[in-house]
């Protein structure tokens, strides 16, 4: 009897507190603090319960406590990172670290400043918007739009065919290799070949270090000197490159000495993103871009004495604040510990993989804290809904081409080793694949 007063005492203060919540309504009258209050506790509550620790699945973590704080702090202040406050010292407060931001990022890739710029973006999909349109403005000094197609794999980000489509760009597939599950450079070669015999003359080049679906990366080298052959035999032939590491661009600089993403000027552009691996609230992140390119799409502002050089125009300085807490907090040390620590959790799950999949196919790079299975012993290669949902585990049928003509198309988990994953909860899913039907 008590515990049913209970539920209906709870039912009757819940009824109160959302007196005058509607789900479609503007409300005609105000709602107190009270009740706003109580209304976002009940939604906080579902979050709490959506635990991120199970999250082996999902590209996302939570931000690190300190630069939650650092990020809410400076949203009372509103600041507004119109422009593109790389260019020169700017004297304004979060201005002023959203440029140390983009100098140490430079630094930290091995580049020269006095070459390049950027700014911070909302993650990956707007830098990789920004490149493409960056890129289509550049290869229009030396063709026409019709004369312009976009490359990538089927594994490329769905970005990217989001950008093509915003700028009316068409496409073509390069196909993968089969064994590295990158952009196969020979498939490349024939297919620009192929579409500059019918007239195509610029190409933009999207290539990927940590692919989504499989943490594999194209060889960026091999490709580069695959490029340099073709502007060699195609005469009028022009490739804008740009490198999307929104995961492992905040990766490779701690586990690769050698890593210098703008190697060769023909690499234009490089998207990262820090609400991944970097700890920091969403949604944050970085365009790098060669200097002399900012020319192709800047444009004056009518009614201020600012030039608009970016994606977006306005951009909130609280992500400035907490990219530049997060870069020193961390560290190259600590960067360096959290990447070692969750490259032994992957470790383990390729080991536990092998013992309880021994017929699964593995897509990796040793590079990536990610990768990609395909459960070929399971039913239409799934595992049940009950483990997708605890594990966040999303597969989706992918359709892939491979190297010279072969079409496949697979059910692939992702796997992501991101900063809250410990190793228990890798022995928890195998516990649960041994003991849930599968």
């Amino acid at each position: 009897m008590r515990t049913g007063l209970k539920i209906l005492t709870r039912k009757i203060i819940k009824d109160l507190l959302n007196k005058g919540i509607t789900q479609d309504d503007f409300p005609e009258e105000p709602i107190s603090k009270i009740q706003l209050r109580a209304h976002f506790l009940s939604i906080e509550n579902d979050l709490k319960h959506n635990n991120i620790c199970y999250n082996l699945g999902a590209l996302c973590t939570n931000p690190h406590p300190y630069l939650a704080e650092v990020y809410g702090s400076f949203l009372k202040y509103n600041s507004n990172h119109l422009g593109n406050w790389s260019i020169k010292p700017p004297n304004y407060n979060t201005q002023q670290l959203e440029y140390e931001v983009i100098q140490k990022i430079i630094d930290l890739y091995k580049a020269k400043n006095e070459s390049l710029e950027g700014y911070i973006t909302s993650g990956g999909t707007e830098g990789n918007i920004f490149s493409l349109w960056m890129g289509r403005s550049y290869l229009s000094q030396f063709c026409s739009k019709e004369q312009i197609t976009l490359l990538y794999t089927n594994l490329t980000h769905y970005s990217i065919r989001k950008a093509g489509n915003i700028c009316d760009t068409p496409h073509y597939f390069v196909p993968l290799d089969p064994t590295t599950w990158g952009m196969d450079s020979n498939g490349l070669q024939e297919l620009v070949k192929r579409l500059y015999d019918q007239g195509i003359r610029g190409f933009l080049l999207p290539l990927t270090i940590g692919y989504t679906s499989t943490g594999t990366q194209d060889n960026i080298p091999e490709i580069i000197q695959t490029v340099k052959i073709l502007e060699k035999e195609c005469p009028s032939i022009h490739f804008y490159i740009w490198i999307d590491a929104a995961l492992n661009g905040l990766i490779e600089p701690f586990i690769n000495d050698s890593f210098t993403p703008f190697f060769s000027p023909l690499i234009k552009t490089i998207v990262v993103d820090f609400h991944k691996f970097g700890l920091v609230p969403y949604s944050a992140g970085i365009v790098l871009y060669r200097r002399q390119l900012r020319d192709v799409i800047e444009q004056p502002i009518d009614y201020l004495h600012v030039l608009d050089n970016t994606l977006l125009g306005s951009r909130p300085g609280a992500s400035a604040a907490s990219i530049w807490a997060a870069i020193h907090l961390f560290g190259k040390k600590r960067y360096a510990q959290m990447i070692k620590d969750q490259m032994q959790n992957k470790q383990y799950f390729i080991e536990e993989l092998g013992k309880n999949f021994p017929t699964a196919d593995l897509i990796n790079n040793d590079d990536s804290l990610s990768c990609g299975v395909i459960f070929h012993s399971l039913k239409d290669n799934k595992l049940p809904h009950i483990i997708e949902d605890k594990y966040w585990l999303y597969p989706a049928q992918t359709k892939l081409l491979f190297y010279p003509r072969k079409e496949e198309e697979h059910a692939i988990y992702k796997f992501f080793f991101l900063p809250h994953m410990k190793e228990k909860t890798i022995t928890e899913f195998f516990f649960d694949c041994k003991n849930k039907h599968v």
